[in-house]
C-alpha cells in the first residue's frame, strides 16, 4: 500500500471517531506523510485534497472529513 493509500486509511478511521484529541490526530497524520515528501509538498497536498473529496463523496454514515480537509486546504494556502 501506499503512503497516501496509508493516510487515507488513517484519517477514515479518524473521521468515524469522537476522540477528544481528533484535530491533533489528523493534523499529526498529515504532517507525517508531508515530512515523507520532502520538496514535493504542493504536489503531496494536492493529491490529498483530492483523496479526501472522494472520500467524503462516498457519504459513509458517522464520518466527519471537515477536519482533514480544512487542515489541507490551509496547508495548501500557506504553499501559495
Amino acid at each position: 500500500m501506499d503512503r497516501l493509500q496509508q493516510l487515507v486509511e488513517t484519517l477514515r478511521v479518524l473521521a468515524r471517531t469522537h476522540e477528544p484529541n481528533r484535530v491533533v490526530l489528523i493534523e499529526k497524520a498529515i504532517d507525517e506523510y508531508l515530512d515523507d515528501k520532502a520538496g514535493i509538498a504542493r504536489l503531496s497536498l494536492e493529491r490529498l485534497c483530492t483523496a479526501i473529496d472522494r472520500e467524503e463523496a462516498e457519504k459513509r454514515r458517522g464520518e466527519d472529513w471537515s477536519i482533514a480537509r480544512d487542515y489541507v486546504r490551509a496547508r495548501l494556502r500557506r504553499l501559495a
